[in-house]
Formats: structure tokens, sequence, C-alpha cells
């Protein structure tokens, strides 16, 4: 897979984004939407960026059927509830 960028949007909501990843035992997963299909994720890791606590930075692997398994980081801003992954290359 070479390196791609998906733009979501109707993403998460703070609250969720937080028990996703603070709740990894429990294999909690989020839902993007993009311009032609929903993605479910998994978020590994998540950090604040910026000063009213609402943009994040975060990785994850996404679990939905096109992209299984396929990792990313990226940015997701969870007032607007939009962002983008950058999927990672796998070798």
């Amino acid at each position: 897979m070479s390196p791609s960028e998906i733009i979501i949007s109707n993403g998460p909501g703070k609250d969720d984004l937080l028990r996703a990843v603070a709740n990894a035992d429990k294999h909690l997963h989020v839902m993007f939407h993009t311009a032609s299909e929903a993605l479910e994720a998994h978020i590994d890791a998540i950090d604040e960026e910026g000063l009213d606590g609402l943009r994040f930075a975060l990785r994850g692997h996404l679990k939905s059927a096109h992209f299984r398994g396929a990792h990313f980081s990226g940015v997701y801003d969870a007032e607007t509830r939009t962002g983008r992954l950058r999927l990672q290359e796998t070798r």
C-alpha cells in the first residue's frame, strides 16, 4: 500500500475518542465517514494539540473491510468532527 490520505467527516465526539483510547482492552472502535463510505477505526493513541482541547493527533488502525489492518496517523478536530488520516506504508 502506498501512502495515502483520507479526508474524514462526521466522526466521533471528544468523549467517544477518549473512551476508545482509554479502554483499549475492551476493543472499542469509533466511526469516521468519508465521501464514499464509513470507516471503523481502533484508536491506539491520542495526543491533544492546541489550547482548546478539541484538536487531536491520532494513531491507530482501521477495522473496515476495504482497509482492514491499515495503520494510520492523523489529525482530528472534535468540534467540527473533521480531519485527515494518513495511511502508513507497509513493507
